[in-house]
């Protein structure tokens, strides 16, 4: 149910959002709920905050780590507050979203980050490098231009987060895939790993749950702690806005967020004037995000 304009319970948490049109694409019926992707990434970090048990590590550094999860998508504003719309005339879902859109909120959302600190710029480095590097893999990227512009964006990143590593006293004489050092290198190395794992795992669980269709079945090579081997989490839909995980990474039982989204008609739109239009006239209600331990 979407509780439109009424506040959570007391034992929720309830995101105050960016209130713009989001490009998370929800479908319900012959509506669209639409959510912003920084309201999405505030979620993960109030997802994050519960992070440790005797499986998963709780962060360290703490406050950065938990920033980076925070700042991981805060480009999206970029496009947000001026969304488009695909071939169809429907609001562009984040996950149809072209390169020459992505990398530039990809790297607005690591320039963000920088600024509060530069651990946090390097895990949100880290985290939309391995976005571009899986889009090339993909093959969504199609055209030689498209190709282009995701390599020089990767060049980029490497060079900031290499500029970055040495701020920060890391080593950068290791061998690096895409900005990891293999396991057992070095401690700062395995706590990198671990965080940006944890990163991952906080962004893919929060898209999945905004999403109407299921995103992932798992999230696999996690890494739960140092030294710890990669796992799978295991992701299930058993309802609307709800995920079902094993094994649970958190310390409290269940975990529900109340996540902001605009509601329009699920029509194709016959310009972008009329599309901004409908979304900034439209209600804004809450999501009710729920997480909980598969049995």
């Amino acid at each position: 149910m979407l509780d439109l304009l009424l506040p959570g319970p007391p034992n929720r948490v309830q995101i105050n959002g960016q209130r713009g049109a989001g490009m998370i694409r929800h479908r319900r019926g012959n509506e669209f709920l639409l959510i912003t992707q920084d309201d999405h990434a505030i979620a993960s970090s109030e997802m994050a905050k519960h992070l440790g048990n005797r499986i998963f590590a709780t962060p360290i550094p703490y406050q950065p780590t938990l920033a980076a999860i925070r700042m991981h998508d805060s480009g999206w504003p970029l496009h947000d507050s001026e969304p488009t719309l695909d071939q169809h005339g429907f609001p562009l879902h984040v996950l149809e979203c072209p390169p020459r859109i992505a990398t530039r909120v990809w790297s607005e959302s690591a320039n963000r980050a920088a600024e509060l600190g530069d651990y946090e710029g390097l895990l949100v480095s880290l985290h939309v490098l391995h976005l571009s590097a899986r889009w090339l893999a993909s093959g969504q990227a199609r055209t030689p231009s498209e190709i282009f512009e995701l390599n020089k964006f990767q060049h980029r990143q490497i060079e900031i987060q290499e500029a970055i590593r040495k701020a920060l006293e890391m080593r950068t004489d290791l061998p690096l895939e895409l900005g990891l050092a293999g396991a057992g290198r070095a401690p700062d190395e395995d706590l990198l790993r671990v965080n940006f794992s944890l990163l991952r795992a906080m962004d893919a669980l929060s898209l999945d749950a905004c999403c109407s269709e299921p995103v992932f079945q798992s999230i696999d090579g996690i890494f739960p702690r140092p030294q710890a081997a990669p796992i799978s989490i295991r992701v299930h839909h058993p309802a609307e806005f709800t995920l079902g995980i094993d094994p649970w990474p958190f310390n409290v039982d269940q975990i529900e967020i109340d996540v902001p989204a605009r509601r329009i008609s699920a029509r194709p739109f016959a310009s972008l004037e009329s599309f901004h239009d409908a979304y900034r006239s439209a209600p804004i209600g809450l999501c009710p995000m729920r997480m909980i331990r598969q049995k």
